[in-house]
């Protein structure tokens, strides 16, 4: 009715009336779709299957040690984040990796994921079983640039572990 009362006055009167209403279109869709997109959000977010009560240990530290050939100090620093992440399958395949690899010690290979068989759900159970079979036959062969089996012509230096926990593992307190 208004924009048939407005082509009477002339065509001003109706383009300015189209841009008042395409302002307020635009000022009040601004909010309005901030205030759905929050609502949207929350709902998407409670279904996350992500929760952290701590953030995850940031693992590049113990992988660039590693790189750099100081398996002992990555070793190290992996039984350290897995002391605030005992259920952390990432940490579990670095420390796999790094004793079954360029270390070549498959006690300690097998007490840690003795260790993680206790504490994984049952696909990190599986995942860990996997990766310790592939690396022992051949199918998987990490830090290889490290040396492998009968190519490297140096000896990585193994972590002690007292007599008291020989056959466990267990981050340090």
């Amino acid at each position: 009715m208004m924009i048939l009362a407005a082509s009477d006055k002339g065509p001003l009167a109706i383009f300015l009336m189209v841009s008042a209403g395409m302002v307020l279109a635009i000022v009040l869709a601004l909010p309005a779709t901030h205030w759905i997109s929050q609502k949207i959000s929350n709902v998407l977010s409670f279904f996350s299957r992500e929760k952290f009560r701590k953030p995850p240990p940031l693992l590049s530290r113990g992988d660039a040690l590693a790189m750099q050939g100081r398996v002992g100090d990555a070793f190290h620093i992996f039984r350290q984040f897995l002391k605030n992440h005992p259920r952390d399958i990432e940490i579990y395949t670095r420390l796999i990796d790094l004793a079954f690899g360029p270390m070549q010690d498959i006690e300690l290979g097998d007490a840690i994921i003795a260790f993680g068989l206790k504490r994984l759900d049952r696909r990190g159970r599986r995942v860990i079983k996997q990766r310790r079979n592939a690396i022992v036959l051949g199918d998987l062969y990490p830090l290889k640039h490290l040396g492998w089996r009968d190519q490297t012509e140096y000896v990585h230096q193994k972590v002690e572990i007292s007599r008291e926990q020989k056959g466990q593992f267990a981050p340090p307190s």
